[in-house]
């Protein structure tokens, strides 16, 4: 096999790559860590004296929210009511309700009459990015001053260093000279911090590791806990009282396996105690939107479409209260929604597509991947691969792609990428096409989406999404013309391909729309709003 400068099979990032297993693996630790792939090494250790061991149906309160704008946008002068509710007034807590999402993170209480949602983010207002970012003094940001921190950081940061640290997880070996294997990594020692964004979708995953974050080892737990803690500081400095008691969202079905369930719980439920909170209670996000919806007499279907996860729910309301029929979930969100959008529109822009000499070659297919993961993305960030890219110029790649994938790379621009073009997506849902652009460095991008072509790259999507409904609704007991309204809410519920999925599978439902990012935050506040048991 040829090899170029800086890049063989003998160095220790082509040996990760070219053992599938090793590498699925590290993928596995990579998204469970938030750290970057190819920084992982596996040393094998074998096992003897002297080794160390490592582990590594309620009241109808009256529900009250703010625009359910687009996270990041200007504050309304609406927002918080009026203002917030401070202590002052003669309104006073009983119930905080805690929407974490993968993308959002909103709050709620009631006073045992109305639900307010507070503005949580002091800039994007009621809807907080759920986005934590560690400075290298150990100081955490979280919300939407996170991502400014974490952009305006890497945009001045230094030259990239690294240097071998032992991670401390030892990890099975497939070798049967090695009994294990132990886990160093390549540490970026130059990084200004370190980002970690949508942490609820590990919170079911079976690894169960801590990430060194310089030089304090921190598990899943204590990152979601830095982000609560957050939380529940606004909330006293919103209502003047700190909340020991929360009731908190969680999805119908976590992502990670048959134990995701009672593992995921498990851990948002430390994580919640060690921000402070002493009394934690869980209710499916959907039954918490139907309730803020006050859904009407007669069956309806929650439709709870948010970044990571789709949550259905089928409930119905007579006499008696408001009964759960069936719930359903499933691992589709609107982030792979932009995902697919990144793919098709910006990649090709750093090279996805390009061929060059006369064997027609290619960008190697982790490096493709990696271009719309933006965490993927960043773990390219090393000298050999760069200097490797560079052969690839010389060798007859395309100049313009390849320097505007080093410019990706080295500059840090996945995750303001994965912005602009989540944001050209949530364009389409009112326009037929639109303009996705982005310019830095050495990367222009310039490409007109049209809403048919973004719906063609959501088919796979949407296909799950209509077996999931189907299911549910059988699971429900009841006929699709039976039900007589789709409760909507999530960011992703917009999008207007998955509209028309739903009118057309249960055709005689009204739609009911709520607040897309605060909806289930106030039915989660709502008092007498448990976790309901399945009446059908």
């Amino acid at each position: 096999m040829r090899s170029v400068r800086g890049w063989h099979p003998a160095s220790p990032a082509a040996m990760l790559m070219t053992y599938t297993g090793r590498r699925a693996l590290a993928t596995e630790i990579s998204k469970s860590l938030s750290m970057p792939l190819s920084t992982l090494l596996f040393i094998p250790r074998k096992e003897g004296r002297g080794a160390e061991e490592r582990t590594a149906g309620p009241p109808r309160a009256r529900a009250r929210w703010g625009t359910g704008r687009r996270p990041g946008g200007p504050p309304s002068r609406k927002e918080g009511f009026g203002g917030p509710p401070c202590a002052t007034d003669n309104w006073r807590p009983v119930r905080f309700g805690l929407d974490f999402g993968t993308s959002n993170t909103s709050l709620a209480v009631s006073d045992g009459d109305s639900v307010r949602v507070l503005p949580i983010d002091a800039v994007a207002g009621e809807t907080m990015p759920t986005v934590l970012y560690v400075r290298r003094d150990g100081t955490p940001i979280v919300g939407r001053a996170a991502i400014d921190a974490y952009l305006q950081d890497n945009r001045t940061r230094g030259p990239l260093t690294r240097e071998v640290q032992l991670l401390g997880i030892r990890l099975p070996s497939t070798d049967p000279t090695h009994k294990s294997l132990e886990a160093y990594i390549l540490a970026d020692t130059s990084a200004p911090g370190r980002l970690f964004q949508a942490l609820k979708t590990f919170l079911g995953d079976p690894l169960d590791t801590r990430t060194n974050v310089f030089g304090d080892a921190k598990g899943l737990e204590d990152l979601i806990a830095l982000i609560l803690v957050h939380v529940r500081n606004r909330a006293e400095e919103l209502t003047g009282a700190a909340p020991d008691a929360i009731t908190l969202g969680r999805p119908v079905r976590f992502i990670g396996g048959d134990d995701a369930e009672a593992r995921a719980t498990g851990r948002l439920r430390a994580a919640a105690k060690l921000a402070g909170f002493r009394d934690v209670r869980f209710v499916a996000e959907p039954i918490a939107a139907a309730h803020a919806a006050d859904v009407g007499p007669g069956t309806s279907l929650v439709f709870d479409f948010g970044g990571g996860t789709l949550d259905l729910c089928v409930v119905r309301r007579d006499a008696g209260g408001l009964g759960v029929l069936a719930t359903a979930g499933g691992p589709i969100g609107g982030d792979r929604a932009t995902e697919l959008l990144i793919e098709d529109a910006v990649a090709p822009r750093l090279g996805s597509r390009a061929e060059w000499g006369p064997k027609r070659l290619r960008l190697p297919r982790y490096i493709v991947n990696a271009l719309r993961d933006w965490h993927a993305l960043s773990a390219l960030n090393e000298k050999p691969l760069l200097d490797a890219l560079d052969d690839l110029v010389r060798a007859g790649a395309p100049r313009r792609e390849l320097a505007a994938l080093r410019s990706a790379i080295e500059l840090q621009l996945g995750y303001e990428i994965f912005q602009t073009t989540d944001a050209t997506k949530i364009d389409l849902s009112t326009v037929p096409a639109a303009i996705l652009t982005y310019h830095h460095a050495e990367v222009d991008v310039d490409a007109r989406v049209t809403r048919g072509r973004f719906e063609h790259l959501i088919r796979p999507m949407l296909d799950e999404t209509a077996a999931l409904v189907r299911g549910v609704v059988g699971d429900a007991g009841v006929a699709a013309g039976e039900i007589t309204a789709v409760v909507y809410t999530g960011g992703s519920s917009a999008i207007p391909a998955f509209r028309a999925l739903m009118h057309e599978l249960v055709p005689n439902a009204v739609a009911r729309d709520t607040a897309a990012f605060t909806s289930v935050a106030a039915g989660l506040a709502m008092p007498g709003v448990t976790e309901a048991a399945i009446t059908g």
